[in-house]
């Protein structure tokens, strides 16, 4: 059998993929080693442009039972005065849910296998691993092998994604290398159940104090999480040492209020790839960039290119686009996570500094910026729009996420991406401006364009964002990519044939 896609790792990066593809028809082979998801918890915050790409694998309903609001976060610096915040956002939510969230990975990894396993066009391969590869131009054969027997298989498929993180074998394959930004930390991380109330602050918390720089998170229910800087002198290996452990983690915390989850040492990397697409072989997730986890991106940088590069191949073989559409998958992804590991690796910076006299600089500067009111104290600020690849040029809507309202459905309130399929649309509030694609609509429709009106004549929106939208940004229209990201706005008949052309022309219609 040749497939459309195999996939190599079956972590949330790759799970996601597949869950996407194979929904939309698509025949997908998983390889994973292990056989079952990995039962302590590594990435803890997602946000909420994630959770509308969990909508469309169909598991954000039954996630968000085990999910919380991010409460925000405290910088402290040496004195134990905030300099710096981030407050969370509040709502009600443009996009559907709270702007960050913290989760327990392994709930999310087991949602996403039942998820795969419901899809008769997914196949499965667990305790199997990637081999090796060879292209020709138009498919890519993989060999892989059952890790307990050794028997091999090779199978055939149109694409191969590696998915198998920071050391990927598909990366090693193909001889890509990575481009170093300059952060290379060692830091200890401890996930501990509460199981007695103890003094600990309400907000995620980063210590910024040179005699050992830390950040506290506060996860969902009970489970909270130290990340502890390793000083100079000090290795993984000590850590091993439950005293030493206890020691340096008691310095945060009483912590026989809790039931210690797992400690690890990780190895913080501010890196990218340098290249994300060798012929009919992309990368993704950690396979392809690694931040230090300060800005709680990593994950979702991840899933960000699942979600992209999903769309991109799903219309590959379903609408016959013509594969340079593929192309622009490194065009936009790149960009956009570069901007965000620099972010990340700043705040790392910031809170891992170990020069006392730097870091009171450090401090006088960040707390005068904070009471100037000069400080951004989003955290949502720091994650970028598109600026480049498939939108639409010169138009300021174009790269940036669509709000989702809540709309009337079938007698029930539901979020517009739970009714909504994961295609281009073509949004209009009302009827007049809905009418201005009449004239295109076979056209569009070949082009994989759904019509949606959401006001008069069309869905019913329980609260007013898909109006209140148009009006500040002064269109009555927009199209829109499967990702969500706004093609581009419309204000005006003659605005929607030269943004429909446009569309035209990008998808090689």
């Amino acid at each position: 059998m040749k497939y459309d896609a195999i996939i190599s790792g079956c972590g949330p990066v790759g799970a996601t993929l597949a869950v996407l593809l194979g929904q939309n028809g698509l025949n997908v082979l998983v390889l994973e080693r292990f056989q079952s998801v990995f039962d302590k918890p590594r990435a803890i915050v997602l946000d909420w442009e994630v959770m509308r790409i969990l909508q469309f694998c169909g598991i954000a309903d039954e996630l968000s039972k085990t999910i919380s609001p991010h409460p925000g976060t405290d910088f402290l610096g040496v004195d134990g005065e905030v300099i710096k915040q981030f407050d969370p956002l509040p709502p009600p939510y443009p996009l559907g849910w709270a702007a960050t969230l913290m989760f327990v990975q392994p709930v999310l990894e087991r949602l996403l296998r039942k998820k795969l396993a419901s899809l008769p066009t997914v196949d499965m391969r667990l305790g199997s691993e990637f081999e090796q590869l060879e292209q020709s131009g138009s498919e890519v054969s993989v060999r892989f092998a059952d890790i307990k027997t050794g028997e091999a298989s090779e199978v055939v498929a149109d694409f191969l994604i590696g998915c198998d993180g920071a050391n990927s074998s598909v990366r090693q394959t193909l001889g890509i290398g990575f481009r170093d930004l300059g952060f290379d930390e060692w830091w200890l991380v401890i996930d501990a159940w509460q199981q007695r109330d103890t003094e600990l602050p309400l907000k995620t918390t980063q210590y910024c104090r040179p005699s050992r720089p830390a950040t506290f998170v506060v996860g969902p229910d009970n489970l909270r999480r130290w990340e502890i800087k390793l000083m100079p002198g000090e290795t993984p290996e000590d850590f091993k040492d439950s005293v030493k452990l206890n020691d340096v983690w008691g310095g945060y915390v009483d912590t026989s209020a809790f039931k210690l989850w797992r400690s690890a040492t990780y190895r913080f990397n501010a890196r990218i790839g340098k290249k994300w697409r060798e012929g009919r072989v992309f990368l993704a997730g950690d396979a392809m960039h690694q931040t230090p986890p300060f800005l709680g991106q990593g994950l979702c940088a991840g899933l960000r290119d699942a979600s992209n590069l999903a769309w991109k191949l799903i219309r590959t073989k379903t609408h016959e686009t013509s594969e340079p559409l593929l192309d622009s998958y490194e065009v936009e992804r790149l960009p956009h996570v570069s901007f965000i590991i620099e972010a990340g690796k700043e705040f790392g910076l910031i809170i891992g500094e170990l020069d006392e006299e730097k870091a009171r600089v450090r401090d006088k500067t960040l707390r005068a910026q904070l009471l100037a009111g000069k400080m951004v104290t989003a955290r949502q600020k720091f994650i970028p729009n598109l600026t480049t690849g498939i939108i639409k040029p010169g138009d300021p809507l174009a790269g940036t996420l669509m709000v989702q309202p809540r709309i009337m459905h079938d007698g029930t309130a539901k979020l517009l991406d739970d009714v909504v399929p994961m295609s281009f649309l073509y949004f209009a509030t009302d009827e007049e401006s809905q009418s201005w694609a009449d004239e295109n609509d076979n056209a569009l429709a070949r082009l994989g364009v759904q019509r949606i009106t959401v006001g008069p004549s069309g869905f019913e929106e329980i609260d007013s964002f898909m109006l209140d939208w148009a009006t500040e940004n002064g269109v009555r229209a927009a199209f829109v990519r499967p990702d969500r990201y706004v093609y581009g706005g419309v204000s005006s008949m003659s605005d929607f044939a030269i943004t429909y052309a446009a569309l035209a022309q990008h998808l090689g219609a």
